[in-house]
């Protein structure tokens, strides 16, 4: 079969929407917290969590997501969203129907677990 890529601009506020769909309810069963490497540019960002990475102007302003039951931190990025994104259009992937409901702007909660667990881990670990 032959295949074709296509370019689709993400906006930073569907990043932010993402972001506070997993923060508010699509990660909570795996992660407890969420803070930031640089909690003063969070305090000038201002704002709401789920905005830092698109309102930052750090280019290497990175998150983290804490694990419930080890506390380890996984980092986040607005470029590893964008990767994971990116990771999801691939068929082998398996999450390509969720990233059709990301595209569309109707996803949910889970849709965007598996993209959080897709720019801290690489894949979906948890669910």
């Amino acid at each position: 079969m032959n295949k074709i890529t296509i370019t689709v601009e993400i906006s930073d506020k569907m990043i932010e929407d993402i972001l506070c769909s997993a923060f508010e309810g699509g990660i909570t069963y795996w992660a407890e917290n969420v803070s930031c490497k640089d909690n003063d540019d969070m305090k000038k960002v201002g704002g709401w969590k789920h905005e830092y990475l698109t309102k930052t102007k750090k280019k290497d302003a990175i998150m983290y997501i804490h694990d419930i039951e080890t506390g380890e931190r996984y980092p986040i990025t607005k470029k590893s969203i964008i990767d994971a994104l990116q990771k999801m259009d691939k068929p082998e992937y398996k999450y390509t129907k969720a990233l059709k409901r990301i595209l569309n702007e109707q996803w949910d909660a889970d849709d965007a677990d598996i993209v959080v667990q897709t720019a801290c881990f690489g894949h979906v670990v948890f669910g």
